[in-house]
């Protein structure tokens, strides 16, 4: 039997090791590069990948990547403060304070969850929309990104999705509601 602190230490371990895995991930494909994709992915250490060809081929429509995300700086931190307070869900012995710390773990998970979202919608908006309007090519209208799934720019096809590091974070959380709502506790 799977017991309630067991969920709890699980959720931190992924918690812990999704702090440093990619959070997001972006792949650009288009007709006139057949069998290739442009991949961008969102980490703690900010955007990686084909930066500098992304960033050419933007140039074009007039978009900018973010240089900086300054939101990164907090997500570590945030993300080891809720693995540790999982990990004391696990190592009590009392019912009530592993079931208090479990819960106190979905409601750090959900403010996380929507500041992430929120964080993330916004910035998707300011690079569809916040263009260099002297970009030689001017027929693109302005678009905002979908955070998950297609979104057509031109002739490129721009997918969003979660990776692993998002993931992770995603299973942790389930292994905590799972914890949190389990009735036993040994």
């Amino acid at each position: 039997m799977i017991t309630r602190r067991r969920l709890f230490l699980a959720a931190a371990v992924l918690v812990a090791i999704g702090a440093w895995l990619p959070y997001w991930g972006f792949l650009m494909s288009a007709p006139q590069y057949p069998g290739e994709s442009l991949t961008l992915l969102i980490s703690h250490e900010g955007i990686r990948g084909d930066v500098h060809e992304v960033t050419t081929l933007q140039q074009y429509i007039g978009v900018r990547l973010p240089g900086e995300l300054p939101e990164l700086r907090w997500i570590v931190s945030s993300l080891v403060l809720l693995a540790v307070m999982l990990g004391l869900a696990a190592a009590t012995r009392s019912r009530a304070t592993g079931r208090l710390l479990g819960w106190l773990g979905i409601a750090f998970f959900a403010a996380f969850l929507v500041a992430s979202v929120r964080t993330v919608q916004h910035r998707l908006y300011d690079v569809g929309h916040e263009r260099d309007r002297s970009a030689p090519i001017t027929a693109i209208k302005d678009f905002t990104p979908h955070l998950i799934g297609p979104t057509k720019v031109g002739n490129f096809t721009v997918w969003s999705f979660p990776h692993v590091g998002a993931i992770a974070l995603a299973v942790a959380m389930s292994l905590t509601i799972a914890g949190a709502i389990r009735k036993t506790h040994v």
